[in-house]
């Protein structure tokens, strides 16, 4: 019988521990929680909440690591060495641990308190793990993954092809067709399995590796290579502007990776793009910016001021005022020109000291005794001293410096250079084509008291060559463009919603402003005109010769070459049937007047010959010689036609395209609101968008606030205007005269950059009789009025 089997006491099987949770689960557990809360939460609740989370994950090296990181609300009761907690994390076999330590250790090594001892030792033992386990990225989150091992790869040496090549070949698995220059769309990492960091928060880790990878790597660069690593800058700032909250100020990486951007982009060749950057810095600067950064700006500022761009109001440039650049630097002196020169944390200050070194156009104004301590500095003093006696013999000491203005792209230096070097036609349409591209790549935030002077620079140029010199119409025509109203044409050639925030910014007061707030969200906003074509002479002559209305209308253009007292000019005119090109000069008469009857008799003759039967002239004209009565001259000279004054033929080309607006409201009455009307006003014209303007005062101009009649039964009166909203009409009739000057303060140039097609005001001041007759019957003329814009519809036209 066989023995009974004994029972053998079996152990059940042991229970597999259960995964870790990923560190990422932990912060959305507390963000759910703090979503739960009214409000914000107490010291003592928060303090509640973290003992119980401690008490759950205290044992785990990386949730003790993210905790003294990032604990600063309720610390751990216990404080821990990052490094030994680092290191234990990168050690650990578990997967989601060692996850979340490559995910911070980059913050880790970024504590300014770590010894370079320690975060040495946590590199080597990153180097070995990586070599060791050649990690791959997690399948659940393969993009988010891959982002978190190239961030930690680049915490060590290594060969930087590889580092721009891995990076765009995962920023173009995330978006299929990205090139280096576009914004990151980094949205899959709120996709994918949790991670212990915020998205903005990896975005800024993201840019601020590539923004020092790139300065590493600008010393040895050559200008090829900067090129290339000129759109890799711009996306590292593009990453720190779309990690910060809506509305909040830039912080100040986030500047300093645009300054060096724009600095980037200058030594890549592309001073247009580095000049819109600067702008941008500047005009974003927060008030209580360090002064570190801020002598960088103030550097910054008299760069962008060659290329006739203003920054922030505080950092103006005052040019006859700078500092000698040549007494030595340990100096008192030398130190306050270092002040305003010298920025050592630019990468292109490297690369102008080897040039320096290096070229031989840098030699010929060393031989010439110019000390180069600042070099681009200096090619600014000898532009300011060229007129001296010493300075405008040594032909060659001028033309290496301007050819170096020229490759610094220096364009007020260089036009200041340009009329002493020898005449060459060839140099100055080289020299207007540049001022020209230099306002269609960047058509915002300009100076234009620092245009002018580059303006001024171009006249004394021409009036060194000969009427002969240029004998293209074509080149003549762009001369007179170049030196007509482009402010304003430039901007009537914006989209409307732009041109009004670049105008409002003439007069903000709040910093950024609306403009600029505008293009920091979409900077290829800058780049509106780059590709716009460009009027020339032979459009507007076949726009006369095709269009019926413009059958019995001459265009006319005068400008002066030199001073506006030596009476050179030039002259164009263009009529259906033929053009007239004319240059001469006009003689000053006793009283220091010039003398017009000769440009008068030029102007009639000319008329007979393009248009016989011609009614109008649209006249753009010098400013100089803008305050003439033109068509009081030629009424007295025989001829009795219309003169409109005109920012330029471009301006007047492109704005006579422009689709009509609907008729919308009825004309209205408005006043200076410090002057209201002493009497009941008379029923209005007929018209639509337009405006006119009670002549209460004597003069108006643009910071003038108007006031309206009252709108409804109860006499409640309508807000007033700013003379900015004036522009939205498409007709003013001013009773008052306009006071003239730079575009800020300047009704009739804002009116025509914005929206009006034409604005008539008075020469002078009108008398009682005269003002009793425009508020009875504004249409007709009791004296005589300046016109300007586009002529008159025939149901306004004055009588």
């Amino acid at each position: 019988m066989p023995a009974p089997r004994r029972s053998r006491s079996t152990q059940p099987a042991a229970r597999p521990a259960p995964p870790l949770i990923p560190l990422g689960t932990v912060m959305r557990e507390f963000e759910s929680w703090r979503a739960t809360q009214t409000g914000k939460p107490s010291r003592g609740i928060l303090k509640d909440y973290w003992q119980k989370q401690d008490a759950r994950y205290a044992q785990r090296p990386d949730y003790a690591l993210w905790r003294e990181l990032h604990g600063s609300d309720s610390p751990p009761q216990r404080r821990q060495d990052v490094t030994e907690l680092s290191l234990r994390a990168l050690k650990s076999p578990e997967s989601p641990i060692f996850w979340a330590a490559l995910t911070l250790l980059p913050e880790v090594l970024d504590l300014s308190a770590l010894s370079s001892t320690k975060k040495d030792t946590l590199r080597q033992t990153l180097r070995q793990r990586l070599e060791r386990d050649r990690l791959v990225p997690i399948s659940r989150s393969p993009l988010a993954s891959r982002l978190v091992l190239f961030l930690a790869r680049s915490l060590l040496a290594r060969e930087k092809t590889s580092f721009w090549q891995e990076l765009q070949t995962l920023l173009q698995t995330a978006t299929p067709g990205w090139k280096p220059g576009r914004k990151v769309d980094l949205n899959f990492w709120n996709q994918e399995l949790p991670w212990p960091a915020t998205q903005a928060h990896m975005a800024r880790r993201l840019a601020t590796v590539i923004h020092r990878q790139i300065l590493d790597q600008l010393p040895s660069s050559k200008t090829i290579d900067a090129a290339e690593l000129a759109p890799w800058h711009f996306t590292a700032w593009t990453l720190h502007r779309d990690a910060r909250p809506a509305s909040s100020p830039a912080r100040g990486m986030e500047l300093e990776t645009l300054l060096a951007a724009a600095s980037t982009a200058r030594l890549g060749g592309d001073a247009d793009q580095a000049a819109r950057l600067t702008a941008l810095v500047l005009h974003l600067l927060p008030p209580q910016a360090p002064e570190s950064f801020l002598q960088r700006c103030r550097v910054a500022a008299w760069h962008l001021s060659e290329v006739g761009l203003c920054g922030h109001p505080a950092l103006q440039v005052p040019f006859e005022d700078l500092p000698f650049p040549g007494d030595p630097p340990a100096s008192e002196m030398g130190q306050a020109a270092a002040h305003q020169y010298l920025d050592a944390a630019d990468p292109a200050h490297h690369h102008l000291t080897q040039e320096v070194q290096t070229d031989p156009l840098w030699d010929v104004l060393r031989r010439a005794g110019i000390v180069l301590h600042h070099p681009l500095a200096a090619l600014s003093w000898v532009a300011r001293k060229a007129q001296a006696y010493g300075l405008k013999k040594q032909h060659e000491l001028l033309q290496a410096a301007a050819t170096l203005a020229a490759r610094h792209h220096r364009l007020l230096t260089l036009g200041r250079l340009l009329p002493y070097l020898p005449p060459s036609a060839e140099t100055l349409l080289e020299y207007a084509q540049k001022l020209r591209q230099n306002q269609r790549r960047m058509p915002f935030l300009r100076d234009e008291e620092l245009g002018q002077d580059c303006l001024r620079s171009l006249r004394h140029a021409w009036a060194k060559l000969e009427p002969e010199a240029l004998q293209d119409p074509e080149h003549l025509f762009f001369l007179h463009e170049t030196l007509h109203d482009r402010t304003v044409t430039t901007l009537r050639a914006l989209p409307a919603d732009l041109r009004l925030l670049a105008l409002r910014h003439l007069h903000s007061r709040n910093q950024p402003s609306s403009l600029v707030q505008t293009l920091v969200a979409d900077p290829r906003q800058m780049q509106q005109l780059e590709h716009q074509r460009q009027v020339e002479l032979w459009s507007v002559a076949t726009e006369l010769r095709e269009r019926a209305e413009w059958a019995t209308t001459v265009w006319l253009s005068i400008v002066l070459r030199g001073e506006p007292n030596q009476g050179r000019y030039s002259l164009i005119i263009q009529g259906p049937s033929g053009r007239v090109i004319h240059h001469d000069r006009l003689r000053a008469q006793p009283s220091g007047e010039l003398d017009l009857s000769p440009l008068i008799s030029t102007v009639l003759q000319s008329l007979a010959q393009v248009s016989p039967e011609a009614t109008q002239v649209l006249a753009a004209v010098d400013p100089a010689l803008a305050h003439q009565p033109w068509a009081a001259l030629l009424k007295a000279a025989g001829r009795d036609i219309a003169i409109t004054l005109i920012p330029g033929w471009e301006w007047a080309f492109r704005v006579s395209r422009e689709t009509a607006s609907p008729a919308t409201a009825p004309a209205e009455w408005r006043w200076p609101a410090a002057w209201p009307p002493t009497s009941p006003l008379d029923t209005l014209p007929a018209l639509s968008n337009t405006v006119f303007l009670l002549p209460s005062a004597d003069h108006c101009d643009a910071d003038t606030r108007w006031a309206a009649a009252p709108k409804t039964d109860e006499g409640q009166d309508s807000p007033p205007m700013r003379s900015l909203q004036l522009g939205q009409y498409e007709q003013i009739f001013s009773g008052m005269p306009v006071t003239q000057g730079f575009l800020k303060q300047d009704l009739i140039r804002l009116s025509l950059a914005h929206n009006t097609l034409s604005f008539l005001s008075p020469a002078k001041v009108l008398n009682e009789a005269e003002r009793k007759l425009f508020i009875q019957a504004p249409l007709i003329q009791a004296t005589e009025f300046l016109r300007h814009g586009l002529p008159l519809t025939p149901p306004a036209m004055p009588k």
